[in-house]
């Protein structure tokens, strides 16, 4: 069994492409699903509720090169009883790295089959109660150039105002 909070944090996108196992850990919520579904969930795969909601942890692993190839294309989880929820990974790295998300798994390339603990206080922690929204930061081209286009001064006079008289 092994730790999710124990394996080393991908922090850039260099140790992303270096790695040779990957894993993109997620949560999946199934708030939308029947009492006795999410019960069902809970007790049988691994789900957990916190504040009134029921989740899943996602755990994804592979190659880097895998996980930028299927980026954007929805991952189907079918439930019993019919219940069915798609997850979607958009492939920004970027925002992956600072959602914290990816954790090189190199150690573990050539073994079988890999099985995680539940961690749930870890996974509220880092991925529902502590989530910020990503913000894409613009890079600074210049300092000498101006971030926003000037505004121009007009000649004509503003409403209510009358032009000085010279």
């Amino acid at each position: 069994m092994i730790r999710i909070s124990t394996l080393p944090l991908i922090e850039n996108t260099g140790q992303f492409h270096a790695a040779k196992l990957v894993l993109l850990v997620d949560v999946l919520q199934v708030g939308d699903a029947p009492r006795s579904m999410r019960e069902h969930i809970k007790n049988n795969y691994g789900g957990f509720i916190y504040d009134k909601k029921t989740y899943i942890p996602i755990t994804l692993t592979g190659n880097p090169e895998s996980l930028i190839v299927n980026a954007g294309k929805p991952i189907h989880f079918k439930f019993d009883h019919g219940f069915e929820n798609h997850y979607h990974f958009d492939g920004n790295l970027d925002a992956a790295i600072w959602h914290k998300k990816l954790y090189d798994m190199s150690a573990f390339a050539g073994s079988g089959s890999v099985s995680f603990e539940r961690e749930e206080s870890f996974i509220i922690e880092r991925y529902i109660s502590g989530r910020r929204d990503y913000i894409e930061s613009q890079p600074i081209a210049s300092l000498l150039t101006f971030p926003k286009q000037l505004t121009s001064i007009s000649n004509k006079p503003m409403m209510g105002l009358k032009p000085v008289r010279k």
